[in-house]
């Protein structure tokens, strides 16, 4: 059996849309964290020396995550009511993760572990319920702002070890 699918036939002067400020950055600083996520995996995987890893880990936690955390908190949370579950919830998971970046010495595999499964489910979560809420209360002027602020942050390609490639 085939199945024939018809696409209507557009012209590309037809297409009109408008390009507006958008939480841009503040997803691609979500997305780095997740490349974050998948280094350690990756080291993981490739036996890499766990004293590599974790240096990278506290790097990366206080050059990057932590001021994206204070970034979020300071700027993005402020979208929405302070007492929304959503931010409730956020602020809970940025006290979790910032505890799981000190590594227990007994065992810095399992803090590895823990740090790259909490923290991809939290960006994840912060994207897809999060980031729509923020979308809708924010003004042109406020994204500008808050997009500024996650420009500044370093990112993945900083870090002089890629121990990942």
């Amino acid at each position: 059996m085939k199945f024939t699918i018809e696409l209507p036939q557009t012209n590309i002067s037809q297409l009109n849309y408008s390009v507006e400020t958008n939480l841009n950055e503040a997803c691609q600083r979500h997305h780095k964290t997740l490349f974050f996520c998948w280094n350690i995996r990756a080291g993981i995987d490739k036996g890499v020396d766990i004293q590599r890893m974790i240096d990278y880990v506290n790097w990366y936690g206080e050059n990057i995550l932590f001021k994206k955390m204070e970034i979020e908190e300071k700027y993005l949370f402020t979208l929405l009511d302070e007492d929304h579950y959503l931010i409730k919830r956020a602020l809970k998971e940025h006290r979790r993760i910032k505890r799981l970046f000190k590594i227990d010495q007994k065992n810095p595999m399992k803090s590895l572990i823990y740090i790259e499964e909490e923290l991809d489910l939290h960006i994840r979560f912060e994207e897809r319920q999060m980031f729509p809420e923020f979308q809708k209360n924010a003004t042109q002027k406020k994204l500008k702002i808050i997009n500024n602020e996650f420009n500044t942050l370093l990112t993945n390609s900083d870090w002089n070890d890629q121990f990942w490639s």
